[in-house]
């Protein structure tokens, strides 16, 4: 529950509590004169609405508005339940109603939580009672849990390190007693600790009564991502497209009837300990998109990234992974797509026969393709046609819409009509308009073969000769795109097929291979030697 407290330490609570930690518990005596430092005086109990924006990068911008009834002058104001993951420094407080009337004198975060360390590091120089062997015994604590440790500095300053103990001195009548502590019975809380993270603020009101408040801060612990189901028609023509996300809450904080936005896009965080230039505010730019049916989410371009919201409101409770439906379309076109690349891996080693070493460690040309028994250093082992899926994120395709990076689960009906898991891939940040492509797997039924057949060497001049065959054990015929990777200062003299040259050192033959039957295709390749 979500509230509000007035600090009055005059409040005395009768307190029965057990905290348990490896085995032994601290126990509170109930006494009337007990005093909880923290306790509320009076709250108010409001159902309060939740703005809780989440980045794809495992932080959320929450936003609390609460109805707040304050005095003139100073007022000091508890927020307990916010998230434990919160970031202090971006807590931001402001009263909606009368801006210029109520001014933040100060701020604090207390995150200083009631368990048994932080009692017992409290209770140094204090009588405690605990329990050993069964019988209660009496004694003043001369040492915390907690200890510092400083260690060697450097030019920015000392570093400290953190121990705890579970061996303690505690001063008896009959001397000091070195024991692990059991059951530890103690007649009042110490001040300063907190049963959950606390915000508080000193506020100058000028504005005596009832103020809408917006609280709002940072807070890791809160992620979301994209899961893509696709289910591909019959004939491998089309694919129905569902896009979920996938929620989870772990900042320590739930949140209640929240209005959710999520943001897609990689957004820049820098490191706590490097300096901060100044902040730049973004604005939105709206261009709402209805996207799936019902209760769904609405989109809009927002700064450099695109904004999601979710028409209604849900709860998002701490520990919980939700799902909900980002986007849905029917009838993408698609087109399946066959590459044979058997030296990808290998782009930069293949040119020079013995050669070792690159960026991941020594590599050797020789051994790597002499591993099975009959097979030359120039005939390539690898044979699998890889399978890609095409689509274009386009309005006249069924889609046009911005698709956040995520998984993409492909499945397709088999002759029973039962749904088949056929391959898996991810995608980026996908705009408007552009390609998407999706490897899913290698087919069984179509194989490659590629081989060096000739190599000549002169002063200035390297000649090879290429031999790509393609087989193809389907019904129906394919086409194949086999592609290679040439070094150097290349040109290709001979070819049995054309082909386009994709960047400064690929090249792609797209060729026929009919079906229970193969394709060969041969070229020549001249690279000057400098």
């Amino acid at each position: 529950m979500r509230h509000f407290m007035r600090f009055n330490r005059k409040t005395a609570l009768s307190l029965a509590l057990v905290f348990a930690l490896g085995g032994s518990a601290i126990v509170f005596s109930p006494a009337p004169s007990l005093h909880l430092p923290s306790a509320a005086a009076e709250s108010q109990k409001i159902s309060s609405p939740v703005e809780l924006t989440v980045y794809n990068q495992n932080f959320a911008l929450v936003k609390d508005y609460r109805p707040l009834n304050l005095k003139g002058g100073v007022n000091t104001i508890f927020l307990d339940d916010v998230a434990a993951l919160i970031d202090p420094t971006s807590v931001h407080f402001k009263s909606l109603t009368s801006p210029g009337s109520v001014s933040v004198l100060e701020q604090n975060f207390r995150y200083d939580l009631i368990n048994k360390s932080n009692i017992l590091d409290r209770m140094v120089g204090q009588k405690i009672r605990f329990k050993k062997d069964g019988i209660i015994r009496e004694g003043v604590l001369l040492n915390p849990v907690t200890n510092y440790v400083r260690n060697s500095g450097n030019r920015y300053g000392s570093h400290y390190s953190q121990t705890s103990t579970h061996e303690f001195a505690v001063r008896t009548e009959e001397g000091v007693l070195l024991t692990t502590l059991g059951d530890v019975i103690i007649e009042e809380l110490p001040d300063g600790l907190y049963p959950r993270p606390t915000l508080m603020w000193l506020l100058n009101n000028k504005r005596t009564g009832n103020h809408n408040t917006e609280i709002s801060y940072l807070t890791d612990g809160v992620n979301w991502h994209c899961d893509y189901v696709a289910v591909v028609s019959q004939d491998d023509s089309k694919v129905d497209l569902v896009a979920w996300v996938t929620l989870d809450n772990r900042s320590g904080a739930s949140y209640n009837n929240a209005r959710l936005k999520l943001v897609a896009g990689d957004v820049r965080r820098v490191d706590p300990n490097m300096p901060q230039p100044q902040l730049k505010a973004m604005r939105s730019h709206a261009e709402a998109d209805a996207l799936g049916s019902g209760r769904g989410f609405s989109e809009e371009s927002f700064f450099e990234y695109h904004l999601y919201t979710l028409q209604g409101s849900t709860d998002v409770r701490h520990n919980e992974t939700k799902q909900l439906t980002l986007a849905s379309a029917d009838n993408v076109p698609i087109r399946k797509k066959y590459i044979y690349d058997p030296d990808r891996q290998n782009y930069h080693r293949w040119l020079y026969s013995g050669w070792s070493g690159n960026y991941y460690g020594s590599f050797d040309y020789y051994s790597h393709n002499t591993s099975r028994p009959g097979v030359g250093a120039d005939t390539a082992e690898y044979k699998k046609i890889n399978t890609l899926l095409i689509m274009e994120n386009s309005k006249r395709h069924n889609l046009g819409i911005p698709l956040p990076k995520g998984r993409v689960r492909v499945n397709k009906a088999d002759a029973s009509g039962s749904l088949q898991f056929v391959g898996e891939d991810w995608i980026d940040h996908t705009p408007e308009d552009e390609k998407i492509e999706l490897y899913i797997g290698d087919a069984f039924d179509v194989v490659g073969e590629k081989k060096r057949t000739s190599y000549q060497r002169t002063s200035d001049l390297i000649t090879e000769t290429y031999e790509v065959r393609l087989r193809n054990h389907k019904k129906e015929a394919v086409k194949v795109h086999a592609v290679d990777h040439l070094f150097g200062d290349w040109s290709i003299t001979e070819k049995s097929h054309g082909f386009e040259k994709t960047d400064a050192h690929t090249v792609d033959f797209e060729v026929n291979v009919p079906a229970k039957g193969e394709t060969v295709v041969t070229y020549t390749v001249n690279i000057k030697r400098n």
